[in-house]
C-alpha cells in the first residue's frame, strides 16, 4: 500500500471524536505513545533543531512554563520556543487519529521575531530542522527496516551508532515473526537516519532507536513557513498469554487506612463535594492559604470559608488530614519582592519567624475553635525541592522542632509530616537528619513523600523501611505521575488514568503506605467536571480511581498477591471476612486464573475505555476470569 498517497487527505481532516484512543501526547503536542490492539508502546515523536556546532534542541519543550497552548478539545498545539542562544521558532502541530494510525501536520516558522525590524531578522543558525521518532529498544530490537535487509540491533551497540540512513517516502519496520508492523509515511521523499542511542537524564534512562527525518536543511531563513506531514501506524494482532494470579488473604502485609485525596486548589466547585461523597477519602490534605489568611484573618472570604467547610467535613468524618503551605506574602521572605512568584527555594526571613508562627498558629486555632477542625499534620510542600519554600535536611529538622514546640505551646495536637518530598527518587535520605534527632521526632506524626515521575521498587521500599524503622504511618501525600500534566490538560485521557493506576499498584506493592492521596479530588487534575448547571460529569479516570477508593475497605490490611505477567498488576486487601482483589491489565485481552481466594459469594466490577463500571453480581472464582484489554477489574467478597 502506498502510505504517502493516503496521507494528504488525512491531514486535511478535522479531529474526530473516537471512542478508543490511538495515541497519547505531552503538553507541547509531541507524541508520547501509540496504542493499538490493547498495546501502548512508548513511540515518541517531536520536532527538533540540530544547531551548528552540535547542540540539539527540542522545538516542543514540555516545560510547565513553556509558551505553548492547545486548542480546547482538539489535538492542535501552538507555541513559540526560545532556544539557549536566544533565537526563536514558532510552531503549530495538529494530530488526527484514525483506524490506520495517527497523522501529523506541522508548520514551523524559524526566527519569527528577534526584536529587530522584519528586514533585519537573522536566520536560525542550524544545520537542520528534523522530525525525530524514538523507538524503545525493548520492543523494536531485531525488527527489520525496509527491504534492504537492515535490522535494528540487539543488545550490542553497532560499530557505528548511526547505523542506517538514506531517503524514502516511507519507512516500514517489521518484527521477526511477522506479527506486527510499524510504518512512518512522509508527505514526500525525505532524508532519514537511524541511530542507536542511550538517553540519560533525571527523568529518562532508556535505550532507543532514534529515527531522524530531515524537514529542512539549515541555515533556516527567518519568517518562512516550513511544512511537514507524517503518518505513524502500528498494526498487527497482539496476543497475550493467560495470567496466573495468586492471593493469600491470610498473609497480612501492612495496615491500610484507605485511599485519600488532595483538596488544595480549585476546590470551590461541586466536583470536590462529589468526590468526597463518591470516593469516600480516608485521608485528606488542604492548602494553608497563608496570603489570604494574612489579609482576611478578621473577616475570611469565600475561599477560606470553603476550606474551613471542607476541613470540618473531614474532621466530622473521622478522616486524618494534613495542612500544607506553598507560599507566603512577600514580606515574609528573606528576599522580598526580588523574585517572581513561584520561584523555588525561598527562605523565611529570620526576623519574620515570630510573625509566621503567629500566622500559622492563629489559622489552626480559628479552624479548631470555630469549626471543630484541627489538622493532624502540618508540612511545607516539597521542602526538598523548595516549592516554594526550601529547606536543607538540617533546616527541615530544625524547623520541625521550632514549629512543633509552638504547636505544643498553643495546646494543639497537630504534628509535623516528615518529608513531604517532591518525588520518591532516593529522597528518603532527606529525612534522615530529622530521624536521628529524638527532640525533632517528638513532633513528627507521619512520614510522607510524593510520587511524581515514579520511582523504582527499591526507592519505594526505602521509604517503606524508613517509616517502619520510625514506627510511623507512611503516606503518599501527592499520588500522581506527571506534575506538568495540568499544562494543556494532558491528564484528560484514559491512558493517563491507566498510568496513574499502574503507579498506585506499584506503590501498594513496594511502598506499602497507610494511604495514597490522589492529586486532586477537585477541578485541578480533575476526575470530573461540573457544568454551568452544577451537574458533575465523571471522566473515565474517575471510574478507574473509584475501583480503588470505593471498593477497598477502610482500615483493612494489604495481603499477599502476585501476577506472573509484568503487564498485569494486582493488589489485594482483607478486613475481617471481606476480601478485595484489584487487577489492572495494561495489555491486550487475556484470561486469568486466580488462586487462593477464600470460598464465598464473589462479585466483580470492570472498567474499560468504552465501558464504565460494569458490575457482575456473581462470579465463579474457580473459572477463568476474562480480562478485557487495558482494563481494571475488581473482585469483591463481601463479609
Amino acid at each position: 500500500m502506498d502510505l504517502r498517497l493516503t496521507l494528504i487527505p488525512m491531514l486535511a481532516t478535522a479531529v474526530c471524536a473516537h471512542a478508543v484512543e490511538r495515541a497519547t501526547y505531552n503538553s507541547a503536542g509531541s507524541l508520547a505513545s501509540l496504542i493499538a490492539d490493547g498495546r501502548e508502546i512508548a513511540v515518541r515523536a517531536e520536532l527538533s533543531v540540530q544547531f551548528t556546532g552540535g547542540p540539539v534542541a527540542n522545538v516542543q519543550p514540555a516545560d510547565q512554563r513553556a509558551n505553548t497552548t492547545r486548542e480546547a478539545d482538539t489535538l492542535t498545539w501552538r507555541g513559540v520556543t526560545t532556544f539557549a542562544n536566544n533565537q526563536q521558532a514558532s510552531y503549530e502541530v495538529a494530530w488526527t487519529e484514525g483506524d490506520d494510525g495517527v497523522a501529523l501536520a506541522a508548520t514551523i516558522v524559524p526566527a519569527p521575531a528577534d526584536g529587530a525590524s522584519a528586514g533585519r531578522r537573522a536566520p536560525l543558525l542550524a544545520d537542520s530542522l528534523d522530525f525525530v521518532v524514538d523507538l524503545p529498544r525493548e520492543v523494536f530490537a531485531g525488527w527489520s527496516v525496509g527491504d534492504a535487509g537492515a535490522r535494528l540491533p540487539g543488545e550490542t551497540k553497532p560499530a557505528d551508532a548511526l547505523f542506517h540512513g538514506g531517503s524514502a517516502e516511507q519507512l516500514v519496520f517489521a518484527d521477526p515473526d511477522g506479527d506486527s508492523r510499524f510504518a512512518i509515511a512522509f508527505d514526500r521523499e525525505r532524508a532519514f537516519s537511524i541511530e542507536d542511542v542511550w538517553q540519560q537524564g533525571w527523568r529518562v534512562d532508556q535505550r532507543v532507536f532514534r529515527v531522524r527525518v530531515r524537514i529542512e536543511a539549515g541555515p533556516l531563513a527567518p519568517g518562512v513557513e516550513l511544512k511537514f506531514g507524517a503518518r505513524l501506524a502500528l498494526s498487527g494482532t497482539a496476543t497475550a498469554a493467560p495470567v496466573a494470579i495468586a492471593v493469600d488473604a491470610s498473609d497480612r502485609l501492612f495496615a491500610f487506612d484507605g485511599f485519600g485525596g488532595n483538596y488544595c486548589f480549585a476546590n470551590g466547585t461541586p466536583v470536590a463535594d462529589y468526590t468526597f461523597a463518591e470516593l469516600r477519602p480516608a485521608w485528606a490534605r488542604f492548602e494553608f492559604k497563608g496570603g489570604l489568611w494574612d489579609r482576611e484573618r478578621e473577616n475570611p472570604g469565600p475561599a477560606l470559608l470553603r476550606d474551613f467547610e471542607l476541613m470540618q467535613r473531614a474532621e466530622r468524618a473521622g478522616i486524618p488530614w494534613a495542612l500544607s503551605l506553598w507560599r507566603l506574602p512577600e514580606r515574609y521572605y528573606s528576599d522580598p519582592n526580588q523574585k517572581p512568584p513561584g520561584t523555588f527555594n525561598r527562605q523565611i526571613a529570620a526576623e519574620r519567624w515570630p510573625e509566621f508562627l503567629d500566622l500559622l498558629g492563629s489559622f489552626i486555632l480559628h479552624a479548631k475553635e470555630r469549626y471543630g477542625a484541627e489538622p493532624d499534620f502540618f508540612s511545607f510542600n516539597e521542602p526538598d525541592l523548595g516549592v516554594d519554600l526550601g529547606f536543607t535536611p538540617e533546616t527541615h529538622r530544625d524547623t520541625i522542632k521550632r514549629i512543633g514546640a509552638h504547636f505544643e505551646s498553643l495546646g494543639l495536637k497537630t504534628k509535623l509530616l516528615l518529608g513531604d518530598t517532591a518525588n520518591p527518587r532516593d529522597t528518603h535520605r532527606y529525612v534522615l537528619a530529622t530521624a536521628a534527632d529524638p527532640e525533632a521526632m517528638r513532633h513528627v506524626g507521619a512520614v510522607s513523600f510524593h510520587s511524581w515521575f515514579d520511582g523504582s521498587p527499591a526507592q519505594y521500599r526505602a521509604w517503606r523501611d524508613v517509616a517502619r524503622w520510625l514506627g510511623l504511618p507512611l503516606i503518599v501525600g501527592e499520588a500522581g505521575t506527571d506534575p506538568g500534566a495540568w499544562k494543556n490538560d494532558i491528564y484528560e485521557s484514559y491512558a493517563y488514568g491507566l498510568g496513574e493506576m499502574r503507579q498506585y499498584q506499584e506503590l501498594l506493592r513496594d511502598a506499602q503506605p497507610a494511604s495514597l492521596l490522589f492529586w486532586e479530588y477537585t477541578d485541578d487534575y480533575g476526575l470530573a467536571t461540573a457544568g454551568p448547571d452544577g451537574k458533575v460529569v465523571p471522566s473515565s479516570r474517575f471510574w478507574l480511581m473509584k475501583h480503588f477508593a470505593a471498593l477497598t475497605p477502610w482500615k483493612s490490611e494489604g495481603v499477599a498477591s502476585s501476577s506472573d505477567r509484568a503487564d498485569v498488576l494486582v493488589s489485594a486487601f482483607a478486613k475481617d471476612g471481606a476480601v478485595v482483589v484489584q487487577i489492572l491489565n495494561l495489555g491486550p485481552a487475556r484470561d486469568a486464573t486466580v488462586s487462593g481466594l477464600p470460598v464465598g459469594k464473589w462479585r466483580s466490577v470492570t472498567t474499560t475505555e468504552t465501558a464504565d463500571w460494569e458490575e457482575r453480581p456473581s462470579v465463579d472464582i474457580a473459572a477463568p476470569l476474562a480480562l478485557p484489554a487495558r482494563s481494571f477489574t475488581t473482585l469483591v467478597r463481601e463479609e
